[in-house]
C-alpha cells in the first residue's frame, strides 16, 4: 500500500536495473504520482562507455509514461535517433527533438544545455504538447561533474512543491549555476565535482 508523490530515476548501471525501475514505475505510479526520468546516458555527442546498445534500448522504454523527461541533447539524440548537432542549435532543432520525445510517450520534456555562440548563456527548454518555452542562466567558463544530477534533483524538488514545469526548470537552472559559482572557490574543484551543500537552503525555501 505504499504511495509516492513523486518517483525520480537517474543514472542506471545495467539493462536489468532499467527493467527493475520500469517495474517499479508500473507498480507504484498512481494518478497523483509524478514520474521524473533523467536518462543519464552520455554527453558531448558520445554515450557513456557503460551504456551498451541493450541498455540504450531498455532506457527508451522509460520514456513512455514519464511525466517529465530531462535529457541533454546527446541523450535526446540517442533516444530518438535524430543526429546530434552539438550544443549550438536553433529552436527548430530543439522543437524537433522535443516533439520526437513527446511522440515516444513522455508527457513533458526538459531539454538541457543549449549554448549558442555569442549569447553567453546556457538555455534549458520545457516542452509540452502545448508549446515550447525556455529559461537561461549565465554560461560559466568551466564544467563540473554532477551538474546534470543536481539539475534533475532540483527540478524534482520544485515539481514536488507544486511549481509549474517552467518555474521548476528556472529553479533547477539557477540552483546549478549558484552551486557551480560556489564550487570554483574550492581547491581542486575541477576534480571534486559540483558542491551543492551551501545552496540546499534554496531547496528548503521551496516549502515556504
Amino acid at each position: 500500500d505504499l504511495q509516492f508523490n513523486a518517483i525520480y530515476s537517474g543514472f542506471l548501471g545495467s539493462a536489468d536495473q532499467v527493467d527493475t525501475v520500469a517495474r517499479f514505475f508500473s507498480t507504484f505510479k498512481k494518478s497523483s504520482t509524478s514520474v521524473i526520468v533523467d536518462p543519464v546516458m552520455g554527453d558531448n555527442g558520445s554515450r557513456y562507455p557503460t551504456y551498451t546498445d541493450e541498455m540504450c534500448e531498455a532506457t527508451r522504454g522509460l520514456v513512455e509514461g514519464a511525466d517529465v523527461l530531462t535529457p541533454n541533447l546527446t541523450e535526446a539524440s540517442i533516444l530518438t535517433g535524430i543526429p546530434y548537432e552539438g550544443a549550438d542549435v536553433d529552436e527548430a532543432y530543439v522543437r524537433r527533438m522535443a516533439d520526437a520525445l513527446l511522440a515516444m510517450g513522455a508527457k513533458s520534456v526538459v531539454l538541457k544545455g543549449i549554448v549558442r555562440a555569442g549569447e553567453g548563456v546556457i538555455r534549458n527548454y520545457a516542452a509540452t504538447a502545448g508549446g515550447l518555452e525556455s529559461t537561461s542562466d549565465k554560461l560559466l567558463p568551466y564544467m563540473l561533474h554532477g551538474t546534470g544530477d543536481l539539475f534533475a534533483s532540483g527540478l524534482t524538488a520544485a515539481i514536488y512543491c507544486g511549481r509549474s514545469l517552467l518555474d521548476a526548470v528556472s529553479f533547477a537552472g539557477a540552483l546549478v549555476s549558484d552551486a557551480m559559482a560556489v564550487s570554483c572557490d574550492q581547491p581542486g574543484y575541477e576534480l571534486r565535482g559540483v558542491s551543492f551543500q551551501s545552496v540546499l537552503g534554496d531547496v528548503t525555501a521551496l516549502l515556504a
